[in-house]
């Protein structure tokens, strides 16, 4: 009978050690946070995941005497050995905040997540304005004072202020206006407290469907804290009489709710000679509730306020002749002000990984009334050519999501709308900021845009397979109140647009992906009253190609892309007249690294190459204003020498052709800015410099017919916005 029990005892250990079952729980901070795309790896089998939104996770496969490794960049390594079978489900693992190390990096994330969480670690946001430069290849001109939205450029892009690229807070409350009295997209980022962002997401191209209009560039979210750890006072004054003050202060902080409060405000003479007076208010609010431990709601509210003065852009003609210098103005009186109150809200639901119900939503009130003179004297030869672009909006928003899982696939699936209600839509011409001279076009709108998308996941050894689809329809209602008869116009359009992700692991060290998908911008609804036949909507189609490639503490990226944009009409908020672009095309190789040659050196560098041409026109009228071959951005990260750290900065932006035929050119530039830091107990002491070789740059630059009040006739030039000149300011932050 021995042999039989002997053969009974092994079939009973053979059987237990290949139970296979799923492992599962849940991942936080030491904070009581949860944590989201934490990497979760089996060393047996060499399969991963990531946890879910919040914190979850499950693991298929598993069993008694598994190894399972957390990690995630900014993080201590955490394993779990698989011993007892009872305790495979609802694991809490706590993850310990380490020293950022690149060698944390998981080379099966996503190319953007790596950059982003290395970025924020390594060179954390100084100001609103640096917030879009954490995305590489991304490139900002603040031309109108410091209240206006900064102008962008991104792969071959003029994405004026935000025309060709999605930019949102939190997955749900867009910053884009679209049909805005500026320009189409207009994105406005400074109700943005740089101390309340936890984490920027970004995509270069049209490959995620939950982003919609205007990805076409590609995508941007800021997503705020939660929750704070500490209390904080923050003091900053400089050059050019800066003064800043921000807190962030704890309402609550218990196990089933907590809340904070923060605001900032801002003022600045600027380095101009006319005086920039700028003014700037921001206040935020966030809550957070949990019912039960898988369901609960969250609150944000914000309002935004800022005005000021503006030397606008001035013609080389009038710097080159002495009659102002390089900061001064012909028209004295452009500026502006504006102002934006949020609203927004979840409710969610999730009762195991990967399982989740949300319904979303938001509301927004925004006013808007900017002065401008881009060609001074060519219109209106006594009174100048002054224009108000002024507009009350109202946007409201709602977005339910279902995601679970099917067999191997993840799945997403969600429905929403955006309606935006535009009252005194307006475009006058104007003087001294008083006198209202002519009204070019004023009226109301409504544009609704009703959406859903599909999202299909499949992770197997080492592919990732992604496959996506989203439908768009749009509804605009314009009513023209410059005319007393037939002065309602209305449109309405389709879209659907398909998405393909694929990603190989060819070890843990090396990973390739390949991207296609269609994407589009919806043009100024505007148009469709000079031309009803117009289509409101412009498809693109993307591809990419590359790879990442960790070695040691280096993590370096190579990729190619490709953007086929149709004929695009765009109303031209400044004339009120409408512009065809064209079918353009851009192409171009991408790469850079991020490498930590010990434990306090660090070094990163961005560069991109690109062509960017007009299919329909001709071999030497083809190029595309303002879309640049080279440009680069890195730095130098030396940190923990004692409580000292510094770090270095430099961007680089090529000569680019300002007009079709090249005629015209807008100068390149490169930078260098830097920082200086002293830790004390709870204090930190920085100081911040700008342009520390002082060069000579011009930040924005377009080419213009203009005409001065004394000139005979117009000319055709650069008009250019001065960069900063050599600027520093001291800034003190206290936690508490």
């Amino acid at each position: 009978m021995k042999p039989f029990y002997f053969f009974l005892i092994a079939v009973f250990i053979f059987n237990t050690e290949n139970i296979q079952a799923q492992f599962s729980g849940k991942v936080i901070a030491e904070n009581q946070q949860p944590l989201q795309d934490i990497m979760i790896l089996n060393l047996r089998t060499n399969e991963h995941m990531h946890s879910d939104s919040y914190g979850a996770f499950a693991m298929k496969n598993c069993r008694i005497g598994d190894t399972i490794q957390f990690s995630f960049i900014g993080f201590k390594t955490e394993k779990q050995i698989l011993s007892d079978q009872d305790n495979f489900q609802n694991r809490l693992i706590i993850m310990q905040e380490t020293a950022l190390q690149l060698g944390q990096v998981n080379i099966s994330e996503p190319l953007q997540r790596n950059l982003q969480q290395i970025d924020l670690h390594m060179n954390p946001v100084q100001n609103s304005q640096e917030l879009m430069r954490k995305v590489p290849g991304l490139f900002i001109a603040q031309h109108a004072g410091g209240g206006k939205a900064e102008q962008m450029f991104l792969r071959g892009f003029d994405l004026d202020h935000g025309t060709d690229i999605s930019i949102s807070v939190d997955h749900l409350l867009p910053v884009n206006m679209v049909s805005h009295a500026h320009g189409q997209g207009y994105s406005d980022l400074h109700f943005i407290i740089p101390e309340t962002v936890k984490n920027i997401d970004f995509e270069k191209g049209s490959y995620n469907a939950s982003k919609g209009n205007l990805a076409t560039a590609g995508y941007v979210d800021f997503n705020l804290q939660e929750k704070i750890q500490h209390n904080a006072l923050v003091v900053e004054t400089g050059k050019f009489q800066y003064n800043r003050t921000a807190a962030l202060l704890k309402l609550a902080d218990q196990e089933k709710s907590n809340a904070y409060i923060a605001g900032e405000y801002v003022t600045s003479v600027g380095y101009f000679d006319h005086p920039q007076d700028f003014h700037k208010f921001n206040g935020l609010i966030k809550y957070n509730y949990k019912f039960n431990p898988y369901s609960g709601f969250k609150l944000t509210g914000s309002y935004f306020n800022s005005k000021w003065n503006a030397s606008g852009q001035i013609p080389q003609r009038a710097v080159d002749a002495g009659l102002i210098g390089r900061f001064g103005a012909i028209d004295p009186n452009e500026g502006g002000q504006t102002s934006r109150g949020n609203a927004m809200f979840q409710y969610y639901l999730s009762k195991k990984a990967y399982q989740l119900f949300k319904v979303s939503g938001y509301y927004s009130h925004y006013d808007f009334e900017l002065y401008s003179n881009f060609s001074f004297y060519l219109k209106d030869s006594v009174n100048g050519d002054q224009i108000r672009q002024k507009e009350h909006r109202n946007i409201y928003g709602l977005e339910t999501n279902l995601s679970n899982q099917l067999g191997d696939f993840e799945w997403e699936v969600a429905i929403g709308t955006r309606v935006d209600e535009v009252n005194d839509l307006e475009l006058s011409h104007t003087k001294d900021r008083i006198n209202t001279l002519e009204r070019k076009s004023f009226g109301d709108l409504i544009e609704e845009n009703i959406y859903s998308y599909l999202k299909l996941k499949w992770i197997k050894h080492n592919w990732d397979i992604q496959l996506q689809g989203r439908t768009d329809y749009f509804h605009v209602n314009y009513t023209d109140q410059l005319k007393a008869t037939n002065n309602i116009t209305r449109h309405h359009e389709f879209i659907t647009s398909p998405k393909l992700n694929l990603f190989y692991a060819v070890n843990n060290n090396l990973q390739l992906y390949a991207k296609a998908g269609m994407g589009f911008h919806s043009n100024d609804s505007r148009l469709i009253i000079q031309n009803p036949e117009s289509r409101l909507l412009t498809r693109c189609s993307d591809a990419d190609f590359g790879l990442q490639w960790k070695v040691g503490e280096g993590l370096f990226h190579l990729g190619l892309w490709y953007i086929d944009l149709e004929n695009e009409l765009v109303y031209v908020g400044d004339e009120a007249i409408v512009e065809t672009t064209g079918h353009t095309e851009r192409k171009g190789l991408e790469a850079g690294f991020r490498w930590q040659l010990t434990s306090w050196l660090s070094l990163d560098a961005d560069g991109s190459y690109t062509l960017a041409k007009q299919i329909d026109a001709s071999e030497n009228n083809n190029f595309i204003p303002l879309a640049s071959k080279w440009c680069s951005s890195g730095g130098i990260l030396i940190k923990d020498l004692g409580n000292l750290s510094f770090g270095f900065r430099y961007r680089f932006l090529g000569d680019r052709p300002a007009n079709e035929d090249y005629s015209i050119t807008a100068k390149g530039y490169q930078l260098v800015d830097g920082n200086a830091n002293y830790n004390y107990k709870n204090i930190t002491f920085s100081l911040i410099a700008e342009n520390i070789f002082n060069a000579k740059w011009n930040e924005a630059q377009f080419a213009t017919l203009s005409r001065l009040q004394n000139e005979a006739k117009a000319v055709d030039e650069i008009h250019f916005t001065p960069g900063t000149p050599f600027n520093f300011r001291f800034k003190v932050q206290f936690l508490f």
